[in-house]
């Protein structure tokens, strides 16, 4: 059996369906055309680093014809139904590819000591996963592993805590990598920017904690859902997914019974949301008129209203809220010997004497009592 791979952990998180549909079908290396592009991208790079490492610093031109020649390589395997724009996509695989040779060239980069460099992680539970670093870089005693995002976007260092892959690599290089420290490096080369983040081995064990449980999900998942995604539009096995079955059917053969079932339970469906918007805005009104009633009774001294159909009770009554931490209570409760006598305690029948008065000082101390104006309707007849 294959070592499992952050690949592999991507795919099954997109679709568990497809994931196995992925092992077990004649379909292979099938790609998007942005993962053409992050694939042409890649190896463009690795090829321009192996260079640099040997002392060659390639111009920018001939950095371009690997890309193309790579993208040629790659697009033959694009799976494209939807015929997105390709063209679109070979110009950010440029820019991307000029914007790394500025980052390579710039003062102060670090020295590539390694390209694509390999490796084995193994994870708590029994488990291992095969790494790759991209690039691995030395300034002084600290080394730099680096990534390169081929997406548009540019991810804040709060939302690169959740780049496990990138943790679990920095924990390998770690324990195999002669360095007192090691930084974590983002290249996103649409914005031609970097973000460093230092590696600390306690992050780095956690995430490894969790690709491992990641893993385990993968092997105990026998029976594998579909899970519906953007990626479903581009996905060659539409025609084979149960979310599709039906949709695809009524392309072919035009509305059935499913249509028909379908149509009717969504009407209901649109009804019963109606009423519920109507109920929200009956209850604001009536809150509104609430306020009014209690105004004009108790400015009146009324304890309540007659009307033509019945009759409303005004009422001012006091509410108690607890602390939501009840630690102090329960310890209150149990210093003055009441703890075991309120039920353990029973917080409805300690907010009523909080209202009482008849609570413990401290207690009611500790408390929130505010007035609740409360309305009750009694129409004729009842």
């Amino acid at each position: 059996m294959a070592m499992t791979t952050f690949e592999d952990l991507r795919i099954f998180r997109r679709c568990p369906y497809a994931f196995k549909l992925d092992r077990t079908e004649a379909f292979p290396d099938k790609l998007t055309l942005q993962e053409c592009l992050d694939r042409s991208v890649r190896n463009t790079i690795h090829r321009f680093s192996k260079a640099r490492i040997l002392g060659d610093r390639m111009k920018e031109d001939k950095v371009l014809d690997m890309f193309w020649s790579e993208w040629d390589s790659a697009v033959a395997k694009v799976y494209n139904p939807i015929r997105e724009d390709t063209m679109g996509y070979i110009r950010i695989g440029e820019k991307c590819i000029r914007n790394f040779i500025r980052q390579s060239s710039r003062f102060g980069a670090v020295d590539i000591v390694a390209s694509r460099m390999e490796g084995t992680v193994e994870l708590p539970g029994k488990n291992s996963i095969a790494i790759t670093i991209e690039e691995v870089g030395r300034r002084g005693t600290t080394a730099y592993i680096t990534r390169y995002v081929t997406g548009p976007e540019v991810m804040s260092k709060e939302q690169l805590e959740d780049d496990l892959e990138m943790r679990v690599c920095a924990l390998w290089a770690m324990d195999n990598l002669s360095a007192r420290e090691v930084v974590m490096r983002w290249s996103f080369l649409v914005a031609d920017l970097c973000t460093d983040v230092t590696a600390y081995r306690s992050d780095c064990e956690r995430a490894a904690t969790l690709v491992s449980q990641q893993i385990s999900q993968i092997s105990s998942s026998k029976d594998p859902l579909p899970r519906e995604s953007d990626y479903c539009q581009i996905c060659p096995y539409q025609s084979r997914c149960p979310r599709f079955l039906h949709e695809l059917s009524v392309r072919k053969s035009g509305p059935d019974e499913g249509v028909e079932l379908t149509n009717q339970y969504l009407e209901l469906e649109s009804k019963k949301q109606a009423l519920r918007n109507r109920i929200e805005l009956l209850d604001a009104e009536q809150d509104a008129l609430k306020a009014r009633i209690v105004s004009f009774a108790d400015s009146n001294g009324y304890m309540s209203l007659v009307g033509d159909e019945g009759k409303i009770l005004i009422r001012h009554e006091s509410k108690a809220e607890l602390p939501q931490d009840k630690t102090q209570v329960i310890k209150r409760l149990k210093e003055i010997g009441e703890y075991d006598s309120i039920s353990m305690p029973n917080y409805s029948r300690l907010r009523s004497d909080v209202v009482k008065g008849t609570a413990d000082p401290i207690i009611i101390a500790m408390s929130n009592v505010s007035r609740v104006d409360r309305i009750y309707v009694k129409k004729k007849g009842e």
